[in-house]
């Protein structure tokens, strides 16, 4: 289910002094990330029609999450413009 709203996401340090998603708030509601399932860097062109020059690359962090009500996300934090923004892209289960 595509979402693609902007949201608000707390930091965790984990043992590697590397820092992930502890929880996201969506829509006024606070989700507890349980777990984070996988991880990757978005340095793609997406469908943009402006060339291939580097400066039009995307620049994100992207996590699959299970969260505590169940459902497992995709979210990611968008570093390509002035400000840092997390946003939440989509649902990937039906659960």
């Amino acid at each position: 289910m595509l979402i693609s709203e902007p949201i608000d996401v707390e930091m965790r340090a984990t043992g590697m002094a590397v820092k992930v998603p502890a929880a996201f708030i969506w829509r006024g509601e606070r989700y507890e990330i349980v777990r984070v399932v996988d991880f990757w860097f978005d340095t793609g062109f997406g469908a943009q029609k402006r060339g291939k020059a580097w400066y039009t690359r995307r620049h994100r962090n992207c996590y699959i999450v299970e969260a505590d009500d169940g459902h497992t996300y995709e979210l990611y934090l968008d570093r390509g413009g002035s400000q840092l923004e997390w946003h939440l892209y989509r649902r990937l289960d039906s659960a």
